[in-house]
């Protein structure tokens, strides 16, 4: 997936977020960050500061498989794809 479709997938999950209340009702500057932000703060990990969106999602991805202690780190587009299932995004 390019750049502009994983920041399009973020966006959706930002919205689909604040539809069910998982992120605050008042105006969002960017639904794709506000996603990101969500993801990192629930899952807590350390969100890297002033990253670009490949390497944010890589870093929660590693986050991830290691705090769930998985052999294979997934990429960034699995996360994404994982996180629209979970949140029924479509």
């Amino acid at each position: 997936m390019n750049e502009a479709n994983r920041l399009q997938r973020m966006r959706e999950l930002g919205v689909r977020l604040q539809e069910l209340r998982l992120l605050p009702s008042h105006s969002v500057n960017s639904y794709a960050g506000a996603a990101l932000n969500f993801l990192f703060q629930h899952h807590q990990i350390k969100k890297p500061a002033g990253a670009p969106l490949d390497d944010s999602l890589r870093a929660l991805a590693v986050g991830l498989a290691l705090k769930h202690k998985m052999l294979t780190r997934p990429d960034p587009d699995k996360v994404i794809d994982f996180f629209c299932r979970h949140y029924q995004v479509h």
